[in-house]
């Protein structure tokens, strides 16, 4: 009986230690696993920061790179950037960005000033533009003054309007959704999202508005133009006498002493008109002076990159002009390019025109729309964007001396939301303000930033203390957050 006994304890016992032995196994696998969990986790979010700080990289490089151009702009001229960006090298591996097609066009640079300004149209040029009806058109203006009381603070903001849809401001949803795996199958990046954007002209009415619609007030050698509205004063003799000669400041002297104002921008063509000045004279002329106080100028529209729609918006501007200018402004001479006089000199509008075209147009955009993707490749694959690549879009801004990103949102999941979207069949402004954000501010399409990078660039002449003739509005400021530098 013993030994059955002990025989009984010791098979007790050696149970026992297997199951003690099972679950310490068990809980070391779980151990393990979790910590391949974590270990995986970390590697991804690692990964994702890493391709963040990549993709923040290539902004800063588009920033410098836009930034060395500003002679071009000041000609009248699109810089240029190139399709990619290699930022670091490791072994066989790239940390590459590449510039995406934005513009219908399947530009990948769009300038912001080729687009109507949202907070400077009116009811009639937006209905103008084909791309909503004229009560639409009418709501958004009223919805601007009222019950918003400011302008617009991005194009966002529109879907905010009572009756206006994601597809009056971005054109059909359903395109987005091109770019879907199912749909294109093992098509590049580059390949889907063209697909989704180029077609024949804007595809909505965020295509041709803007909010980023304001330029320096300065000359074509960077100094500031000379405000004619104002009293005469010594000071405003000796800038004219510099800009050209003594003769000219005593005519302007004369001019304002005896009661001439110019207290609009069209004033200086019409005095041009008066003295029988032709329009090839007029550049210098039109490049010195000015009637609107202030750093920059708002709302102004570059007749050297707009798209028929929103050129053909313009007051005083008929459809046949619209589409002349689009057929000649890129086999224009350089010396016409930098100057709105080209439109008079080239005879696609009479010198009457600009009673209604000076203070909407220029020849300069000073701002500009990027979408870019970043992300590690092999040294052997640099040519298009690897499937888990982060997309930013970014406004760039170089109206003042020193660059700066007026936006920026990570849109890398904007096809699954679009995809979301269709699915759902939204019905209402508040389903849209969903859609139209991917980040952080759902309520507002145009997410703007709060920091900035760039570098010092000029000169730009300090404005001149002068006393105006006339009670000027307070100067506006631009519109985005990310101030540059220190």
């Amino acid at each position: 009986m013993n030994s059955i006994h002990g025989y009984s304890d010791r098979g007790f016992v050696l149970i026992t230690v297997l199951v003690v032995m099972g679950g310490a196994l068990l809980l070391a696998t779980s151990l393990l696993f979790m910590a391949q969990a974590e270990i995986a986790g970390s590697a991804g979010t690692a990964d994702a920061a890493q391709s963040r700080a990549l993709a923040w990289s290539g902004v800063q490089a588009v920033v410098s790179r836009l930034n060395e151009q500003r002679s071009v702009i000041l000609d009248g001229r699109m810089p240029r950037l190139d399709e990619r960006y290699v930022i670091y090298e490791a072994g066989s591996r790239l940390g590459v960005v590449w510039l995406l097609p934005l513009g219908p066009d399947g530009g990948r640079l769009v300038p912001e000033a080729g687009k109507l300004d949202l907070n400077h149209v009116d009811a009639q040029m937006l209905t103008a533009t084909g791309r909503i009806e004229e009560p639409l058109a009418r709501t958004v203006i009223e919805y601007r003054d009222e019950p918003l009381g400011r302008p617009y603070q991005s194009v966002g903001e529109l879907l905010r309007v009572p009756g206006l849809s994601p597809e009056t401001l971005y054109g059909p949803i359903e395109e987005l959704t091109v770019m879907d795996d199912a749909t294109l199958g093992d098509h590049g990046v580059t390949e889907r999202l063209s697909a989704g954007i180029v077609g024949n002209g804007p595809r909505g009415l965020g295509d041709v508005v803007t909010v980023y619609g304001f330029e320096p007030a300065i000359q074509q050698d960077t100094t500031r133009r000379i405000n004619l509205n104002v009293q005469w004063s010594q000071e405003l003799a000796r800038r004219i006498e510099a800009r050209f000669d003594r003769e000219a400041s005593e005519v302007l002297q004369r001019m304002l002493e005896g009661g001439t104002t110019f207290d609009t921008e069209a004033k200086l063509f019409q005095v041009l008109r008066f003295f029988d000045v032709p329009p090839e004279d007029w550049p210098q002329i039109i490049d010195a002076f000015t009637a609107e106080a202030g750093e920059f100028h708002f709302g102004r529209l570059d007749v050297n990159t707009a798209p028929y729609e929103a050129l053909v918006a313009l007051p005083g501007l008929e459809p046949e002009q619209a589409a002349r200018i689009v057929e000649l402004r890129d086999d224009l001479p350089a010396q016409q390019r930098a100057t709105i006089a080209w439109l008079a000199i080239q005879v696609i509008v009479q010198p009457e025109a600009y009673d209604e075209l000076a203070g909407r147009i220029t020849t300069r955009s000073w701002t500009y729309r990027v979408r870019l993707a970043a992300g590690e490749v092999g040294a052997d694959s640099p040519d298009d964007p690897p499937a888990g690549a982060v997309i930013y879009e970014a406004v760039i801004d170089l109206s003042a001396p020193r660059p700066r990103v007026a936006f920026l949102r990570d849109i890398t999941l904007l096809q699954t939301t679009a995809v979301l979207a269709v699915n759902a069949s939204l019905d209402h402004v508040e389903s849209s303000r969903r859609f139209a954000a991917t980040d952080n501010e759902p309520s507002d399409y145009d997410a703007v930033a709060t920091a900035g990078a760039g570098a010092d660039s000029g000169p730009f002449e300090d404005d001149v203390t002068v006393t105006p003739t006339s009670s000027a509005k307070p100067g506006r400021r631009r519109i985005g957050r990310w101030i540059g530098g220190g």
